[in-house]
């Protein structure tokens, strides 16, 4: 009470409000109107305060039962709203980064993974649809049906190449399967070509492919374990009957 006084006086200006501090004690002395009245009246004496003076009001008495009283800083619901948005964007950015890595060492250490496949896809787009292939049959170049020098390939007058022997069987040209049927325990095979073009093998012990495969003339389309394989080639649903083979089983077409 008195540093506050005296500070008081030492500035020597009139106070307008003054907080008291009271302690609690066992026996009331004073009431505490009074208590207001005489604190005011002795720091406005002691300054000199004229009466239109601003003098203290005697407010503000506060009793705290003789215990000092800690003011509690609330934090405002504005800054702790803000703590949590910047807590929300740090783990956004750590996902982001994280997700950046796991894309850069998948490229690097496994490039045909789904990740880098789906994104490849959202970037490139769907790959173009392959053109149809209208060429005719005799614009193709024809290899052999087998691999075995020692088999012999002979051609029926209808147009139907057939051999015997136990070997791998292969296509004349690539192009797809477009269906394998079994029958009595040997496959049937049938390819397109192109749009016109199309080749039935018959007689298969095994059938390597199945519908929708590539077929590549240089890799076998199945096996025969030494029976009679026929070779059917069809331009646009008609057998096609002008060709020859080779000495090396190659399918010639005729002049």
């Amino acid at each position: 009470m008195s540093e506050t006084i005296d500070y008081a006086e030492m500035l020597e200006i009139p106070v307008s409000t003054l907080n008291v501090t009271k302690k609690r004690s066992k026996k009331k002395k004073e009431g505490e109107a009074e208590l207001k009245d005489r604190v005011v009246e002795s720091v406005n004496e002691r300054v000199g305060a004229e009466p239109e003076d601003p003098v203290a009001s005697g407010e503000n008495v506060t009793d705290y039962g003789g215990q000092p009283y800690a003011y509690a800083e609330e934090k405002p619901a504005r800054a702790h709203k803000k703590f949590l948005e910047n807590r929300l964007l740090m783990a956004e950015f750590v996902a982001v980064v994280a997700l950046c890595a796991a894309i850069l060492l998948t490229n690097i250490f496994w490039p045909a993974s789904a990740i880098n496949t789906f994104f490849r896809g959202l970037i490139e787009g769907e790959p173009a649809a392959a053109a149809p292939d209208e060429r005719s049959y005799s614009e193709l170049t024809l290899g052999s049906v087998v691999s075995d020098d020692g088999i012999v390939c002979s051609v029926s007058e209808t147009g139907v190449l057939t051999f015997t022997g136990e070997c791998s069987v292969y296509a004349p040209y690539g192009g797809t399967v477009q269906s394998v049927l079994e029958n009595e325990g040997t496959y049937t095979m049938e390819i397109e070509h192109t749009t016109s073009f199309s080749t039935v093998i018959a007689g298969l012990t095994s059938a390597y492919l199945a519908a929708g495969d590539a077929v590549y003339a240089t890799i076998p389309v199945g096996y025969c374990a030494g029976g009679e394989i026929s070779v059917s080639m069809y331009d646009g649903g008609t057998l096609i009957s002008a060709y020859t083979v080779n000495e090396n089983n190659d399918i010639v077409w005729n002049a």
